[in-house]
């Protein structure tokens, strides 16, 4: 709930925050491979989280070298298997993997090598309560001791990665690849574990983050997304309607809006006013956005006339700060969890089938441009007239690369939450007309289904690149149940 005060504070529209938006926004849209900081590259700056915390265990028992125990049978891998200097190297990588993901993963200088420390580390563990847990393990027999501290951590609900570090160790492991573990073994591979280590700090900041869902409320009101725990602050419509009259197309404006012209290669049937319309949409989401703190936002945009935020959709999707089309919480809640996980926006769309070729369609208004990241360059795109409409608000259109590997996502909330996960390829971007539908048209090959009529779902969210498995191991560690239909494979 606002107080007076603070009522009269979101109408005042702040200079400062609007130069910041420009220059973040310019920079995100129009320069490849720019270097951002944490403002530009999509998150609030002004909204700090806190981490995940993960548990470290390095699993073996000591003297493990050949020159340290001449008389002892280490046994697998191997009596010249330098299982401490493997722990130094490894803790080393781990400390630049929490600095890059801004998190924290807890060590210890010694080893769990036996029973007595795997009881010890899992009173830790029960004292503690950490985000996650990663053990490392070095030893052949050392699983009895993994067992007993996984068993634990399913207990409390604690997610857990399982690296096993050696290229060869006989016997199976298909007991680990269950719900709440990530199970990994692969020599040397600290890719693998870095993403685990993402999993976890993904979800450790979804249940921190706010969306706003801007509707024809007459008041705001706030409620708690279950299961991932995400805050959504219902504001009215009317709060985002008078920041928009209250934007000044001054020369800051007009310098935002001729580097968005400047960048696409076509303008078809937009007038001046309409892009200036697009920029006073744009500007003031974006201060509504920091006046509340938030971190993504979704709205009821249909017939809104010169009022659609379209454009500004793109943009802010283009900054990975997620924006959803037409209230719809789901979505905006897949296009968070897929810009935290893989650090790209998705393309919320409206799902069509070929039915001759097999191939699938997704159709909508308000693709990002950075469909690579903030980072990477761009693709190309036009201005255009809305397409469903006569008023002449701006829209745009994005064209995708033929060939490039796509994912398609869609979480489904409830009591037995699900996340919906395709695989496929981009076939070509269509023009439009003929095409019909909306603005960008992205014509797909699903190459995990045999009929691409068994897609299911509406504003599912196509992300670029090859990501299926990076989210269905998610859903595995947060036992989240996968909506398969169908599916040729359904791989850890």
């Amino acid at each position: 709930m606002h107080d007076n005060k603070h009522l009269k504070a979101t109408y005042t529209f702040n200079r400062r925050s609007f130069l910041t938006t420009i220059g973040a926004t310019y920079g995100a849209l129009t320069v490849p491979g720019l270097r951002l900081n944490a403002a530009e590259s999509g998150r609030p700056a002004q909204r700090r989280k806190q981490g995940a915390a993960v548990r470290a265990a390095f699993l073996y028992p000591p003297s493990t070298t050949f020159s340290d125990n001449p008389d002892g049978w280490w046994s697998w891998p191997g009596n010249e298997f330098d299982a401490e200097g493997r722990q130094k190297s490894y803790s080393t990588a781990l400390k630049e993997i929490e600095k890059r993901l801004g998190m924290k993963i807890i060590t210890e200088n010694r080893s769990v090598a036996n029973n007595k420390d795997a009881e010890k580390l899992i009173r830790e563990i029960e004292t503690n309560r950490p985000d996650g847990l990663l053990l490392i393990m070095f030893y052949n027999r050392s699983l009895p001791q993994a067992d007993m501290i996984l068993q634990a951590a399913q207990k409390l609900d604690i997610p857990a990665v399982f690296f096993i570090g050696l290229g060869v160790k006989h016997g199976s492991v298909i007991q680990y690849r269950r719900p709440g573990v990530y199970f990994i073994q692969s020599l040397d591979n600290l890719k693998a574990i870095e993403y685990g280590m993402r999993m976890i700090n993904t979800h450790k900041h979804m249940k921190q983050s706010l969306l706003l869902s801007i509707t024809e409320a007459d008041k705001p009101r706030e409620s708690i997304e279950k299961f991932f725990g995400i805050k959504v602050r219902v504001i009215p419509f009317q709060r985002y309607a008078d920041l928009f009259y209250k934007v000044k197309i001054d020369e800051a404006t007009q310098e935002l809006m001729k580097k968005i012209v400047g960048g696409a290669r076509e303008i078809r049937g937009v007038n001046r006013e309409s892009l200036k319309n697009a920029m006073r949409a744009h500007l003031a989401l974006t201060e509504l956005l920091s006046i509340e703190n938030a971190d993504g936002l979704t709205m009821n945009c249909l017939r809104r006339g010169m009022l659609k935020p379209c454009v500004s959709f793109s943009l802010l999707n283009s900054r990975l700060i997620p924006a959803a089309c037409e209230n719809d919480l789901p979505a905006a809640y897949t296009q968070l969890l897929g810009q935290l996980l893989i650090s790209r926006p998705g393309f919320q769309h409206n799902p069509c089938y070929e039915t001759e070729r097999n191939h699938y369609y997704a159709s909508h208004c308000t693709c990002a441009t950075k469909i690579y990241g903030p980072r990477e360059p761009e693709l190309e795109y036009l201005l255009r007239r809305f397409a469903h409409t006569n008023e002449g608000s701006c829209a745009i259109q994005v064209f995708w690369n033929p060939k490039d590997p796509v994912t398609m996502v869609k979480y489904y909330p409830g009591e037995k939450p699900k996340l919906d996960i395709y695989a496929g390829s981009v076939v070509e971007s269509h023009p439009m007309p003929p095409a019909a539908g909306c603005a960008t048209n992205v014509e797909i090959e699903i190459t995990d289904r045999s009929d691409a009529c068994m897609v299911r779902g509406h504003h599912n969210l196509l992300f670029c690149g090859d990501f299926a498995r990076q989210f269905r191991l998610f859903a595995q560690l947060y036992k989240m149940e996968l909506a398969d239909t169908a599916i040729y494979r359904n791989k850890y």
